[in-house]
């Protein structure tokens, strides 16, 4: 069918072959009664656009938020109407937090039986009521009443998604609009779309060039709008140019090569020793597309992670709102980073060549507290216990894995332990739920992820409660044939929390954070023989010596592959290692220990 001519289409046709027209190569879903005559649609455009099955909506958006990051194409994600809507809520959260697209289509009421509580219809305080449920999370949605509305809504929600802070839109159909012909006469407009880069103030620029060249202690630190911007070259240039040490946040975690000597690891609550020691210590720091969370500033404690306002801060991003949001400003810039980052080099580079940083006495004391690092890590990497440490999983796991695979992570231990003690070399080869950090991510992100990167080893490393979650999305890597690793960190219960309890409120007040049955044995899932029974291969290793082996074939096997590593859920070697602080709340009941939380807390 040809999709510019003005012959007679469904609203359901127009979606479809605007998905086409956009280059949209790929929509995850669930088939329902909701989106019948949408999905009817594809038939026609197999050859042009494929539709994935997922398990479950959640997964459907996570699988579409990891192909973007990995690809920069957007994926659509269509779902049918109540339940088949509501699922993708966390999903469609955890992109608009961390600033990724997605365009999400879902099956809405009939326009004409809106208000009558049609089955799965939200329908108080107001009709057909989703949209409302997902207004805090989209960027913007739409609910079109007329199939002739279709064109316009879906040049709009294009345009919305990747105009500047990126993330996702909604459109809910009517399913009277998805099965209704109309006659159109259209064709996609370039015109109704900015393709440019926004630059920053020249003035702010020239501030921050002249504060970077007066630095003695510069740091600049990487957020995601690096990522998203691919400003990478340009921040590590003017790394080299002015002698800075670079740290990252969650999000900018592979802005820079990590075995760089000006690398110096991650800052935060769990951040790294060199990391919060340099940002703590510099003069001058450099912040891109970073909006300062709670976890990489520990928590805003003073002299933790950062010492701001005693610290000059430049701050660059996409977002005037982020601008001294968290703290205050020497020079703020609004802008792409990329373009930003370039003036500023340019800029730099006028006014001579750059500093030998490697013989300078900042460049001396970043590569002792790295080794300090290194020592610190030692412990736990070494340990040589069984159950294992998660440590020597992720140690003996870097050494076999190729310098370019991608990384996904979710949240807990897993995300935190791979943010700051396992290197990646290359922007896109770290992908995370950062900002909404759910648990159950890592899974289905990395089928997404694979499908946008086909030619890359994609490993997603989770742990089995994230497993638990999401896990039976396995069942769609099996049926795709998706040859990405799931490693997967069983230390049987919620490990992170299990710390953060014993931490806090000592060891008899930890609770339901090991999984056990009722006479309190121990539980833990099979989940070697779980991925098996999904049409996965799989492998369950007890010795640490054994998991690069393990990884070896799982690259070689052209499959989609579960390596289970039973981890130790018992301390000491089941700790984590934070250097900064974060703000977790203590009862007041807990007397001393209220006390002392008080003695920290920033605010």
């Amino acid at each position: 069918m040809d999709s510019t001519s003005n012959q007679p289409k469904t609203g359901g046709q127009l979606i479809v072959d605007h998905l086409v027209r956009e280059k949209v190569s790929y929509a995850f879903g669930i088939p329902g009664h909701g989106n019948t005559a949408l999905l009817d649609a594809f038939v026609d455009r197999r050859a042009d656009i494929n539709l994935v099955p997922a398990m479950h909506e959640q997964n459907a958006s996570h699988m579409a938020d990891g192909f973007y990051r990995t690809s920069g194409k957007i994926a659509a994600v269509a779902t049918s109407i109540g339940p088949g809507a509501t699922n993708t809520l966390t999903g469609v959260a955890t992109a608009f937090a961390d600033s990724m697209p997605q365009l999400v289509i879902t099956g809405g009421v009939h326009t004409y039986m809106m208000n009558r509580g049609v089955l799965q219809e939200l329908d108080r305080p107001h009709g057909d009521n989703f949209p409302r449920m997902a207004e805090p999370v989209v960027k913007r949605w739409w609910q079109p009443s007329r199939v002739e509305q279709l064109p316009t809504i879906l040049d709009q929600a294009f345009n919305v998604m990747l105009e500047g802070r990126k993330g996702p839109a909604l459109i809910n159909v009517p399913q009277d609009i998805q099965a209704e012909f109309t006659t159109v006469d259209y064709e996609l407009s370039e015109g109704r779309r900015t393709q440019a880069r926004t630059f920053g103030d020249p003035e702010y620029i020239s501030r921050a060039v002249k504060l970077l060249l007066s630095a003695k202690r510069p740091v600049i630190l990487a957020g995601g709008g690096v990522i998203a911007a691919d400003a990478s070259k340009e921040l590590v240039e003017i790394a080299e140019h002015v002698g800075a040490a670079v740290t990252t946040s969650f999000m900018g975690k592979g802005s820079i090569p990590e075995d760089h000597p000006l690398f110096a690891w991650a800052c935060g609550d769990l951040g790294s020793i060199p990391g919060n020691a340099c940002t703590r210590e510099a003069d001058v720091i450099l912040a891109v597309g970073c909006r300062f969370s709670d976890r990489i500033t520990s928590s805003y404690r003073p002299g933790v992670t950062f010492d701001i306002p005693k610290t000059k801060l430049i701050q660059i991003d996409i977002d005037g709102f982020e601008i001294g949001k968290n703290y205050p400003v020497e020079v703020g810039i609004v802008g792409d980073a990329k373009n930003i980052l370039s003036s500023i080099l340019a800029e730099l580079k006028d006014f001579g060549p750059g500093r030998d940083y490697k013989i300078s006495d900042g460049f001396a004391r970043l590569q002792t507290l790295k080794s300090e690092w290194l020592e610190y890590l030692r412990p736990m990497r070494e340990a040589g216990v069984s159950p294992m440490t998660a440590s020597q999983v992720l140690w003996e796991v870097r050494k076999v894995l190729p310098r370019d695979t991608i990384v996904v992570t979710d949240s807990s231990n897993p995300q935190n332990q791979v943010f700051n003690e396992f290197p990646v070399y290359g922007p896109k080869q770290h992908i995370t739920a950062g900002g909404f950090s759910g648990i159950g991510f890592a899974l289905p992100a990395a089928i997404g992820a694979k499908l946008g990167a086909p030619n890359q080893p994609v490993c997603a490393v989770l742990g089995d409660g994230s497993f638990l979650q999401t896990g039976t999305e396995l069942a769609t890597a099996a049926i795709l044939g998706v040859p990405a690793i799931f490693l997967v960190i069983n230390n049987g219960g919620w490990g992170a929390i299990r710390n953060l309890q014993l931490n806090m409120f000592g060891e008899d007040r930890e609770i339901i954070t090991q999984f056990k049955t009722p006479d309190g044995t121990p539980y833990s899932a099979n989940i070697a023989d779980t991925a098996k029974s999904l049409g996965c291969m799989s492998e369950r290793v007890e010795d640490p010596r054994e998991i690069g082996n393990a990884i070896k074939r799982a690259l070689v096997s052209g499959k989609p592959y579960v390596v289970e590593a039973i981890t130790a859920i018992e301390r000491p070697w089941s700790k984590m290692h934070p250097t900064g602080w974060w703000d977790i709340t203590v009862p007041a009941y807990l007397g001393a220990l209220r006390a002392e939380y008080e003695k920290h807390r920033g605010f």
